[in-house]
């Protein structure tokens, strides 16, 4: 359920017209970021879906995750505002914390082992250079528990101030980075060069 949804069924329900500028007073937001969240055609958090629906006491139909009741789902750390670049570089410029819920199944790797949801958080694919994997607009969830690079993986890290999700590839002490989309150009990050790891992406799993 995105932006505009919410404004029309809330509508429908109460026959108020309501505008993004009373979400933002709902959600204690800024009027940009909801006007960014509409632009993006973003889906909002159960978190924020539960807000409008005490605000006007209703209950709508749904958000990107399922309900809080279902035993089979587990809560995780989604950050709605914070991008991994699947291009040529993008800065985080928001950390603002939200949370989820989300299907245990997505925890378990093909092998079986369970990987802990409290060690994971979901962020969003900036640009087109890991598809056709991962397209821009994705929800990807990292692992921050994997903290070491390791071959054939897709790691999110930062590297000269910027923020990228790419394959890499351990050559001596030197490390690969390598975009899934042809047209780019893979770079390598010297053993000199500064760089944080923030964690594993889950294979194969976008939201």
């Amino acid at each position: 359920m995105n932006v505009t949804q919410i404004i029309s069924e809330v509508q429908n329900l109460t026959k108020i017209n309501i505008t993004q500028s009373d979400l933002s007073r709902i959600w204690n937001c800024g009027r940009g970021n909801v006007s960014y969240l509409a632009k993006a055609n973003s889906d909002i958090t159960i978190d924020r879906i539960k807000m409008v629906e005490d605000f006007y006491k209703i209950k709508l139909s749904g958000g990107i995750v399922q309900d809080s009741s279902n035993q089979e789902c587990v809560s995780v750390i989604y950050r709605p505002n914070v991008y991994l670049s699947a291009g040529y570089g993008i800065e985080v410029y928001d950390e603002e914390a939200e949370t989820i819920l989300l299907d245990k199944k997505l925890f378990v790797t093909d092998r079986g082992i369970r990987i802990n949801p409290a060690n994971c958080e979901v962020v969003t694919v900036s640009g087109n250079s890991m598809s056709p994997e991962y397209k821009h607009g994705d929800r990807v969830i990292i692992d921050h528990s994997v903290t070491t690079f390791s071959d054939g993986h897709i790691f999110a890290f930062r590297y000269n101030g910027e923020c990228f999700m790419k394959e890499v590839c351990v050559i001596g002490k030197r490390i690969k980075c390598i975009p899934l989309n042809k047209e780019y150009e893979p770079f390598f990050i010297e053993p000199e060069e500064e760089v944080t790891i923030f964690g594993r992406i889950l294979p194969r799993i976008r939201l």
